[in-house]
């Protein structure tokens, strides 16, 4: 071969060799990108779901920190209504609640006081802002920051 030949076999080597490590730079950095955007995409998931459950946490510590609160009410008036009739607490209990739950069983309105009520709306009003939020990631919940949740929930 001519010395010429041999040049030009050198020169499309270097070009064939540089495309090739070209190729592979491409490559790796399309993958690299797509994991990114990916990783990105995976935070902004966690974060509202990490989100989700401090506020469905937050929501579950206070009811039941109401449930406490309704339960000392319940032996409290357990208490004296059993001194004044003569029966036993736990007999003033069990009835009471069984004529609440047949009122509820068969669809009676239940009587409360209107704060009960109302707090009964926030209520239901804070469980369909979650399924607003778990669902469709929209709503109030969006705005809320982590740091402070997580302050509260711990």
């Amino acid at each position: 071969m001519s010395d010429r030949t041999q040049f030009v076999m050198l020169l499309l080597s270097i070009l064939a060799g540089a495309t090739g490590w070209l190729a592979l730079g491409l490559w790796w950095y399309r993958e690299h990108t797509k994991t990114v955007r990916g990783i990105k995409s995976l935070r902004r998931t966690n974060d509202r779901l990490q989100k989700t459950v401090m506020f469905t946490l937050d929501k579950w510590r206070n009811q039941i920190e109401r449930q406490q609160i309704m339960l000392a009410i319940e032996q409290e008036y357990a208490d004296r209504l059993a001194g004044q009739a003569g029966v036993s607490a736990a007999h003033v209990k069990t009835s009471v609640r069984a004529t609440v739950e047949q009122a509820w069983k068969s669809e009676q309105p239940i009587r409360t006081d209107s704060d009960a009520s109302a707090e009964y709306r926030r209520g239901v009003a804070a469980l369909e802002e979650v399924e607003r939020y778990a669902r469709n990631g929209e709503g109030r919940l969006a705005e809320l920051t982590i740091e402070d949740d997580l302050r509260r929930a711990a």
